[in-house]
C-alpha cells in the first residue's frame, strides 16, 4: 500500500510528495526543494523511515517543480524520470530562460534519463501507479493515477477549484479543459486528487464545482 508524506516547497509553494510503501521503496514526486531546511526535512523524514528512494518523477518541466533535482539526484544516486515531450520545453522555452525570468539561484538539472508516456507504469516495489498525459500546462505534463488505492497524483493539471495556467509558452486551453475532461473526470468520483500546489480534493468535487469544467 502507497503512503504519502506531503511538503510544501520554494517560494512558489509547490507540494512535494514521497510516496513510499512497507518495502521501504520510494519515489519523490515533484522534487521542489529550494531552501536548505527544506532540503533537511525531505532528507530527515527519508532517514527517519528507512526509505530507499528509486526514483524521482517530474510531473511537467517547469522550473519550479525542478528546483531540487539536481541536489536530491545526487544525494541518493538516482535519475530524474519525466515526459518524453520535455524537450519542448528544455530546447525552446528552456530551464535556464525560465530560471532567469524568474530570478531564482538554482542550478540547472540535466534532462530527464528515463522518459515516460500515456500508460507507463511506475513501480513503487510492488505498488503500480499508471502515467496519464494531459498537455494543455505543458506539453508534458502527466498526472500519476493509483487505481488501488483512488489516488491522482495531478501537477499543475486540476487543482481544487481550478486548472493549470495556460499563458505560459505551449500553453493550450481547450486541449487543457478537454484532456481533463476526457483523461480525468472519467475517474472514480472518489478519487483524491493531490495537486502540485494547494490543497487536496476529489475527482467527485471537481466535476460539481470546478468553475473552469
Amino acid at each position: 500500500m502507497i503512503k504519502i508524506k506531503e511538503f510544501t516547497f520554494n517560494p512558489i509553494q509547490v507540494n512535494c510528495y514521497i510516496l513510499y510503501n512497507d518495502e521501504n521503496k520510494c519515489i519523490i514526486v515533484d522534487p521542489s526543494c529550494y531552501f536548505d531546511n527544506e532540503y533537511k526535512l525531505l532528507e530527515q523524514f527519508i532517514s527517519d523511515n528507512n526509505l530507499t528512494p528509486v526514483e524521482l518523477i517530474a510531473t511537467h518541466f517547469h522550473f519550479d517543480h525542478l528546483m531540487g533535482v539536481t541536489k536530491i539526484s545526487k544525494k541518493y544516486n538516482i535519475k530524474l524520470s519525466g515526459h518524453e515531450n520535455y524537450t519542448l520545453l528544455f530546447d525552446k522555452f528552456n530551464i535556464k530562460e525560465q530560471i532567469q525570468y524568474f530570478d531564482f539561484d538554482m542550478e540547472i538539472p540535466n534532462p530527464p534519463s528515463k522518459l515516460l508516456k500515456e500508460g507507463d507504469i511506475v513501480n513503487i516495489g510492488s505498488d503500480i501507479l499508471k502515467v496519464i498525459h494531459v498537455p494543455g500546462h505543458s506539453p508534458c505534463s502527466i498526472a500519476l493515477y493509483c487505481k488501488v488505492q483512488n489516488m491522482l497524483f495531478s501537477g499543475d493539471i486540476l487543482f481544487d477549484g481550478s486548472i493549470g495556467r495556460t499563458d505560459f509558452y505551449c500553453g493550450d486551453y481547450n486541449l487543457l479543459v478537454s484532456g481533463i475532461k476526457e483523461k480525468l473526470l472519467v475517474l472514480p468520483e472518489n478519487t483524491m486528487v493531490y495537486p502540485g500546489h494547494g490543497a487536496t480534493t476529489t475527482i467527485g468535487t471537481e466535476i460539481r464545482n470546478n468553475p473552469f469544467l
